[in-house]
């Protein structure tokens, strides 16, 4: 008589040996499990070079970790000694430097591991011996420092589609694992990718849209991975990028698209709720589903020089080798960056100099070379860390977002907390900021209560702009356009021969901008309004000062509209701030008055 379960036996020998293939060399910091900033639903956390956890943004359920369920709109110390940090849906991860994981917020999904409690402000810990972890909505994943991969949850990977209350072990050999929406991802010591979980649009990346309740190997070769809402991407040791899964928007990048059906009107808001009452949604998806997402359903490469992606949502980011930022997917909350709101089917460009990136549901985070930390999209809850949010008016209800990178907070190496955020301007600078918000010379960039962080090429351009357009009553028509921003400040600003790009066609509008930039500018500014700075030598001693910038801050000097910075020293390389800009920018405006 044939045994039966013989087969099933073969199989789960056939299984356990391809998960427990002997681990190779591999480069481990590449895996990305340590996550010094992340961000969830309406949240947003960074660890600083001290290990310090800080975070605001959304904190109805307490997910922030300060004790509190108040909304932060300005970042609020959490933890100390924090290694690695996860945003979920309403709750938070923190992997500690003595390998311990802790959690907060709501206890959604199992959350919280073997345990009851609705709800927790504060953090607790959850679980010993944990190298990273992840969280997402409906899973939850820890990898030990013995390399095994625990998943607790929903689509645990466990061969079953039970909620798990308990941490379970479904893997070995584990160098760095991630959760989307309802699928997740493992990257062993190989460099091989395997996928579990949701597969409705093919996110598990096996070339089916059949839910997978264990882990199948995907690619070899990988580096970095992301699973995103119904989507994947993964980077390979030759750096090209592959993404597969979900396309609703744009989100894997290669240049198409794909909807629920033909001739639906998706915006009216009860056309899913009627398509569902009718019965025509699910049997749209039944019969189409997997034929219309067939191409998406495995990897297909999209960029190359590529160290890194990152992915939440319905939008996708990468790091290429140059440490460029591009980006693509939904852009309705401006979260692209690209100072836009429209959809991006391919990447673009949005900021040079990047080292690290984070994505929340509609908003971005991204640490740059210089050690600040970006943020752009949406806003409702304060994400954005500029102690704003809610909505533009009560007319267009609106989300508040940054559709451009916005300058939030310094990421230095004796951490937020022994530098003090100006919420109002300097004693020195608060008449300036009076006057030039009362004439109307003040962007709304420049609107923020952080007055003293470095101000960036693209927000002096805007200071500029304002200034130039509000005193002359003239808009400025002249455009120069640049290959990595359509900011048109930016445009105006070079149109008027005021600012000029850093290398070809590149303007590089998320840099800083230091004092001998701004010294340059100011003279032009002055030169486009009709009032030329006289011409003088300036007395500094420093010997760092550019060829081309030495006569315009002789003219500054001598106009009185820049001093130095002490002991005879000018400073030219030394970044330049919020106040220094608008005080300057008010000296130049008395200046031409008289």
């Amino acid at each position: 008589m044939r045994n039966k379960k013989l087969p099933a036996l073969l199989l789960a020998l056939a299984l356990s040996l391809a998960l427990t293939v002997p681990a190779a060399a591999y480069d481990s910091a590449r895996a990305g499990y340590n996550q010094t900033i992340s961000g969830g639903g309406g949240e947003s956390f960074v660890i600083d070079d001290s290990g310090t956890l800080w975070a605001w943004g959304a904190n109805e359920w307490g997910q922030l970790g300060d004790g509190t369920t108040i909304d932060r709109t300005f970042p609020v110390k959490v933890l100390e000694n924090v290694r690695s940090v996860s945003a979920g849906d309403s709750h938070t991860y923190a992997v500690l430097e003595d390998d311990t994981l802790w959690a907060w917020g709501r206890n959604v999904s199992n959350s919280f591991p073997d345990s009851d409690i609705v709800s927790s402000p504060t953090p607790l810990k959850i679980m010993d011996d944990v190298r990273m972890a992840s969280t997402g909505v409906l899973t939850h994943l820890a990898v030990k420092t013995d390399g095994t991969l625990w998943t607790w949850g929903r689509y645990v990977g466990d061969r079953t589609n039970k909620q798990r209350s308990s941490p379970t072990q479904i893997m070995e050999y584990v160098a760095s694992a991630c959760t989307g929406f309802g699928h997740s991802l493992a990257l062993r010591n190989d460099g091989s990718l395997w996928a579990w979980g949701q597969n409705n649009d093919g996110e598990v990346g096996n070339g089916t849209g059949r839910e997978r309740p264990t882990p199948v190997k995907v690619l070899d070769g990988v580096t970095h991975m992301t699973a995103g809402y119904g989507f994947s991407a993964a980077v390979r040791r030759d750096g090209t990028l592959w993404t597969w899964g979900r396309n609703w928007q744009g989100e894997l990048g290669d240049g198409t698209i794909w909807s629920w059906g033909p001739n639906w009107d998706w915006s009216s808001p009860d056309a899913e709720e009627n398509a569902l009452l009718q019965g025509t949604l699910s049997a749209w998806i039944e019969k189409w589903g997997p034929q219309a997402n067939r191409d998406h359903s495995v990897p297909t490469q999209v960029l190359d020089q590529v160290t890194g992606v990152y992915a939440a949502n319905n939008n996708c980011y990468a790091l290429r080798t140059d440490n460029s930022l591009w980006a693509w997917g939904s852009n309705v909350y401006g979260a692209v960056g690209d100072n836009t709101v429209t959809d991006r089917l391919y990447p673009v460009k949005v900021m040079q100099g990047v080292t690290d990136v984070a994505v929340g549901w509609n908003h971005v985070l991204a640490k740059t070379t210089s050690g600040h930390l970006w943020t752009w999209g949406g806003n409702m809850s304060g994400q954005l860390g500029n102690g704003e949010s809610g909505f533009y008016n009560s007319e267009l209800y609106l989300p508040r977002f940054s559709s451009s990178p916005l300058h939030v907070a310094e990421v230095t190496r004796t951490g937020l907390s022994t530098r003090e955020l100006h919420y109002t301007p300097a004693g020195w600078a608060q008449a300036a900021y009076h006057e030039a918000n009362e004439r109307g010379f003040l962007p709304r960039c420049l609107c923020t209560p952080l007055y003293d962080l470095t101000i960036t090429r693209g927000e002096f351009c805007a200071l500029a702009v304002q200034f130039y357009e509000t005193f002359t009553g003239r808009i400025i028509t002249e455009r120069v356009s640049f290959s990595d921003t359509d900011d048109i400040n930016v445009e105006k600003s070079a149109g008027l021969g005021v600012v000029s790009g850093v290398d070809k066609d590149l303007f590089a509008p998320s840099e800083p901008l230091n004092r001998e930039q701004a010294a340059v500018i100011l003279s032009n500014l002055a030169r486009a309004l009709n009032a030329p700075l006289p011409q003088a030598q300036h007395t500094f001693a420093d010997e760092d000062i550019s060829l081309w910038a030495q006569s315009a801050i002789g003219q500054v000097q001598g106009a009185g509209i820049m001093n130095g910075t002490g002991d005879g020293l000018f400073s030219p390389q030394e970044t330049y701030t919020r106040e220094q800009s608008v005080v300057t920018i008010m000296n130049l405006y008395r200046l031409i008055e008289k």
